[in-house]
């Protein structure tokens, strides 16, 4: 009788595919999570590298006019919406490095920097909102003034 009993105890079939499911489900779930969040923070580099590039092409161009400076706004906030960011979550900020502060002297350099701050995914109803959790993913790009302008 009580090797029966023992034996019943210490039986371990159908234990491993539990504990299987058990880990699994415990270790896929992080994963899950990291590939989302690693996938935004992508896609947010390469929106912002882009912005940036293209931005500052465009204002290297005629840094001067307005229509220059509307259009490479436009650029920034089509990048951004292209990889699923809103526009409130970019910012911008261009600076002129050379002799003419407007940098509108020939060989002047003009830096474009193009920040995005991605929030972490579900990270919004964890805190309620009350603290917006975000990381911010910024490139910038430089081109020179050219002396006569883009070629048509």
């Amino acid at each position: 009788m009580r090797r029966q009993r023992r034996s019943r105890l210490s039986d371990d079939r159908g234990s491993a595919s539990l504990e299987f499911l058990t880990l699994g489900t415990l270790l896929i779930v992080p994963l899950a999570y990291l590939m989302l969040t690693l996938s935004s923070l992508q896609g947010a580099s390469i929106a912002a590298e882009s912005a940036a590039r293209n931005a500052a092409r465009l204002l290297a161009a005629d840094p001067a006019a307005a229509d220059t400076q509307a259009l490479a706004e436009a650029t920034i906030a089509l990048a951004a919406a292209d990889h699923g960011f809103d526009a409130k979550l970019v910012e911008q900020t261009v600076e002129c490095r050379g002799p003419d502060p407007s940098c509108t002297a020939p060989g002047s350099v003009l830096a474009v920097t193009v920040t995005i701050a991605v929030p972490l995914t579900f990270a919004a109803s964890l805190t309620g909102e009350a603290t917006p959790i975000s990381v911010p993913t910024s490139a910038t790009s430089s081109f020179a003034v050219t002396r006569f302008g883009l070629a048509a």
